[in-house]
């Protein structure tokens, strides 16, 4: 754990509570976001990232994906979603 108590991971490739994933929306492989699961006090102390909760639905949803891998989540209107998971790296604060 960091400083702040935050779970560090250091595997690549999967989705996991402070990895910066690059994902890709309905099967659009133009359709991309990149964020950081985490917490907003790592949203605060970087600020150039997007961060999803890993309780939202959507950090939720990527939590353990390997590279490759879709998954599907429900956003507030009540539609589905799928997302497929392009890259998974360990977040370093700059």
């Amino acid at each position: 754990t960091d400083a702040a108590g935050e779970l560090v991971t250091s595997e690549s490739g999967v989705a996991l509570p402070g990895s910066v994933v690059r994902v890709y929306y309905d099967g659009d492989e133009k359709d991309t976001e990149t964020f950081l699961i985490g917490t907003r006090e790592q949203a605060i102390n970087d600020g150039k990232l997007e961060v999803y909760s890993p309780n939202s639905p959507l950090g939720a949803s990527l939590l353990n994906a390997k590279v490759g891998e879709e998954r599907t989540y429900t956003v507030p209107s009540g539609k589905s979603v799928k997302v497929t998971l392009i890259s998974a790296e360990p977040y370093h604060s700059s």
